[in-house]
């Protein structure tokens, strides 16, 4: 009896020693833990991963936007604002803090294709930064939470050179062409901010417009078929903003005394004025020009609260001068009064021939029989500037620039680009935008 249950325990321990079904169920059990916490870092990374792709689309996004407003000229906190508006739209959960826009940028990486954008306003540089929280990950780290950065760089690029710019941003006719006027402009494209459907406004089939192309926020309405487009297929409608390129030229200084206008043309004619000055003041007055007037300085003239009325055979000559018109002054020329004047090619006023106050609505109207000959910008963002001149006589590299807040063409005009030697800044026209980093 001894002797059997001997046996049995010891055929039955044998048992237990080779049964390895249970095995699976240990091994199981030791690694669930670690399968689990496995399954847990890799969703938890993947959610990282996807946030990061969000943040990038974000920041590609918020590049585009903030060089359009570039483009359009807008001042760095306007740039800022766009820029974080539509990060937050796509899908961006951070904060102003986070956000960095440099333009031109001064730490960006080369472009994709190699050019360095640093130093060049033409790219603006995006940075966002979000921070994602840690679950698992955080019993193995000294933080709660990881910061996820994404950056973009976008390049404002192309365009087309244009040589006239009506700022108004919804008025009809902002650029017109009425009566019998021919204009030939050269090379060079005519534009308008205006939204309204006539931004661009032709009056009458005797007129004729020759121009490479139109672009404007709007649209034109070219009802006799005045318009002559040389490079483009149709005119560019619903483009862009124009940038002002003169926005960041500040305006003179208050003078600290002003001459009375008679001053300015008394005496014989010709009149030679010899040194810059300040005309005019705090009543509106009238400065009537029959005669030779011979500006010899060069430098600013400044006229404040006068109407420059030119008639009679009225000329006003210089070379290298800018005529600031400060208040409500305005120029009108009448009859075979001319004007022929050219822009500073260097200095603060560089390329501006006549600089109308940017509060002001005083009037130019341009369009003495006589002609006028302006080398430079005429450019007076508030104004409404009518305009006969030709640059048919200019030397090589002279140009002339019309830039107001509405333009009118009442007569012949004749344009050219080349303004290389005309101190000018360009006026670029429908630009494109490129995420290039």
């Amino acid at each position: 009896m001894t002797t059997f249950k001997l046996k049995s325990a010891l055929k039955s321990g044998v048992s237990y020693l080779e049964d390895v079904y249970g095995g699976a169920a240990i091994i199981m059990a030791l690694m669930t833990p670690i399968i689990i916490g496995g399954l847990a870092f890799g969703a938890e990374v993947g959610g990282w991963e996807l946030t990061k792709r969000q943040v990038q689309n974000a920041a590609d996004t918020a590049a585009y936007a903030a060089a359009t407003q570039v483009r359009s000229g807008m001042e760095s906190d306007v740039v800022a604002a766009a820029a974080l508006a539509v990060a937050e739209v796509s899908g961006y959960k951070g904060d102003a803090a986070g956000l960095s826009v440099e333009n031109p940028p001064s730490s960006a990486p080369n472009a994709a294709d190699g050019t360095d954008p640093n130093g060049d306003a033409s790219y603006v540089y995006v940075t966002l930064s979000q921070t994602a929280n840690r679950n698992f990950t955080k019993f193995f780290a000294a933080n709660n939470s990881i910061t996820i950065q994404s950056e973009a760089l976008a390049h404002v690029q192309n365009g087309r050179p244009a040589c006239v710019l009506a700022l108004d941003p919804s008025a009809s006719g902002a650029v017109s062409i009425g009566g019998s006027a021919n204009i030939s402009l050269t090379g060079c494209d005519v534009a308008a901010n205006s939204i309204s459907s006539s931004a661009i406004l032709t009056n009458g089939g005797a007129a004729d417009l020759d121009t490479n192309c139109i672009s404007t926020v709007g649209g034109v309405s070219d009802g006799g078929g005045v318009i002559d487009l040389t490079e483009c297929p149709e005119a560019i409608e619903n483009a862009p903003v124009t940038q002002d390129p003169y926005r960041n030229v500040a305006e003179p200084p208050a003078c600290a005394s002003y001459q009375p206008v008679g001053n300015f043309t008394a005496g014989p004619s010709p009149k030679n004025i010899n040194s810059v000055g300040c005309w005019g003041g705090a009543a509106q007055t009238t400065l009537s020009v029959t005669k030779t007037v011979n500006l010899n300085a060069s430098g600013t003239y400044v006229f404040k609260n006068v109407n420059i009325n030119l008639s009679g055979g009225g000329l006003i000559a210089g070379t290298h001068i800018t005529i600031y018109l400060e208040g409500t002054s305005s120029i009108t020329i009448n009859g075979n009064a001319s004007l022929d004047i050219s822009a500073p090619v260097s200095g603060a006023f560089s390329g501006i021939a006549i600089f109308g106050d940017r509060d002001s609505a005083g009037a130019l109207d341009l369009s003495g029989t006589s002609g006028v000959t302006v080398v430079g910008a005429v450019y007076s963002p508030n104004s409404h500037i009518t305009f006969i001149g030709d640059s048919s006589g200019f030397a090589p590299g002279e140009c002339t620039q019309v830039i107001g807040g509405t333009v009118t063409f009442s007569g012949d005009a004749d344009f050219d680009v080349d303004c290389s030697a005309s101190g000018t800044t360009s006026i670029v026209t429908a630009q494109s935008i490129k995420i290039v980093g």
